[in-house]
């Protein structure tokens, strides 16, 4: 208990260090260390199931959020600790249209399909992907109400291109809204979030250079959380790594 212990208070005090090691290179190691991760994404086409999946690997049951008016899902929460969750996504039952991560109709199983930078000026990192000749999305301006009432609001910016969520969306909450790490139930740690490689983004950083696929290399955003019941790994699909090259 005792080792296990100290290496608990050792991810805590490092979390953010274990998450610089994978992220893309082009991220700004100050701006990670300022903002950090908000949370992450797992995909269901049933909460329920996607509920039970979860208590199954963490030991822990997750809250009902609430739904995303007009994007068509709903949701459930879990604490990953240092102010960052877990959200379980799936379509809500009481919207007509899916508009928003229409991939999760499709999975077999519950699975990864994003993760959140928290910002604290949103707008300049709209600048800072524009002057890199990234086309991104937004900010656009979301909301959902919790089972209390309470309305949580925030913006997001996404790219164009965030190459099957492996590079992650970002996202600044109101400055009157609640977090919701600050009552997502359970106890959970985020060890490690890792692709496995580096994920491209944007254009070519020279004009002779193109996209190429890596025969044999694959990407795949992994997971590993502590939980009640021990540690365990949650992954998104894996897709062809990529490279530039002048061929």
């Amino acid at each position: 208990m005792r080792g296990m212990i100290s290496r608990r208070l050792f991810l805590t005090t490092a979390g953010t260090s274990l998450l610089l090691q994978s992220l893309p290179l082009s991220m700004a190691r100050a701006e990670l260390l300022s903002n950090g991760l908000d949370h992450i994404i797992l995909g269901c086409r049933d909460l329920d199931a996607g509920i039970e999946f979860m208590q199954e690997q963490s030991g822990y049951r997750a809250a009902l959020g609430g739904s995303h008016p007009g994007r068509g899902t709903r949701n459930a929460l879990l604490s990953l600790g240092n102010s960052r969750y877990l959200e379980i996504l799936a379509p809500d039952p009481e919207q007509p249209t899916l508009a928003w991560h229409s991939e999760i109709l499709e999975l077999d199983a519950p699975l990864l399909i994003g993760w959140a930078i928290r910002q604290k000026n949103i707008q300049s990192r709209v600048t800072y992907l524009r002057n890199r000749g990234i086309e991104c999305i937004g900010p656009i301006a979301g909301s959902r109400a919790r089972p209390d009432g309470e309305i949580l609001r925030w913006k997001t910016v996404t790219r164009v291109d965030d190459n099957h969520g492996l590079l992650p969306f970002y996202i600044e909450w109101d400055e009157h809204s609640p977090h919701p790490s600050s009552d997502a139930p359970g106890a959970c740690l985020l060890i490690e979030i890792q692709t496995g490689g580096h994920v491209l983004e944007g254009p070519p950083p020279s004009p002779d250079l193109k996209k190429i696929t890596r025969p044999g290399k694959t990407l795949q955003l992994r997971a590993r959380i502590a939980g009640l019941l021990g540690e365990f790994e949650l992954t998104s699909k894996a897709f062809p790594a990529e490279a530039w090259s002048t061929r």
